[in-house]
């Protein structure tokens, strides 16, 4: 009897075994799909949160170039005051256009220049040709200035190109 005893006892002890691995796994796997599902809510808010912030950053990102600007915009209010006196007015508009032109290129905007120069079409629009004494390809006319924003085009000149004729 001592044998069925000990073959009994083993059994139920394996038994008892594998009923404890099965509890401590699928504890295991309620954690940690616990967790997995706190982490993916943490992560979902912080996107959420970031976008948020993205838009907040957008939505003021010109404000210290509004600043900037401002003193322009109170120069033309007053040159607009004097229209009086035609000469004097000339010459508050120039003063005007001379302080947005400094304020822009402080922020890294720059002219391109264009007029007598080689075509490059990364910074030239060519809105006619014309034969021309000018060697093919230079640049006789410009009928829009182009401009970069450090050291990027964001808009190219219009331009008049030479040809050969």
């Amino acid at each position: 009897m001592t044998a069925k005893k000990t073959k009994s006892a083993k059994k139920e002890s394996n038994n008892q075994k594998e009923k404890n691995y099965k509890e401590f796994s699928e504890q295991n796997i309620k954690e940690l799909t616990q967790t997995l599902q706190h982490l993916q809510a943490d992560f979902e808010n912080y996107q959420k949160r970031t976008e948020i912030e993205k838009l907040e950053f957008m939505k003021y990102a010109n404000k210290n170039m509004v600043l900037e600007i401002l003193p322009v915009l109170d120069n033309f209010e007053l040159a607009l005051k004097h229209t009086s006196n035609k000469e004097e007015f000339i010459k508050g508009i120039d003063l005007v256009y001379a302080n947005l032109r400094d304020t822009l290129g402080k922020a890294g905007l720059k002219q391109i220049q264009a007029l007598k120069t080689q075509f490059d079409p990364e910074k030239h629009e060519a809105l006619m040709q014309e034969t021309s004494k000018e060697k093919s390809g230079t640049i006789i006319e410009e009928f829009q200035k182009g401009y970069t924003l450090n050291d990027k085009v964001i808009r190219p000149t219009k331009v008049k190109v030479a040809k050969k004729g």
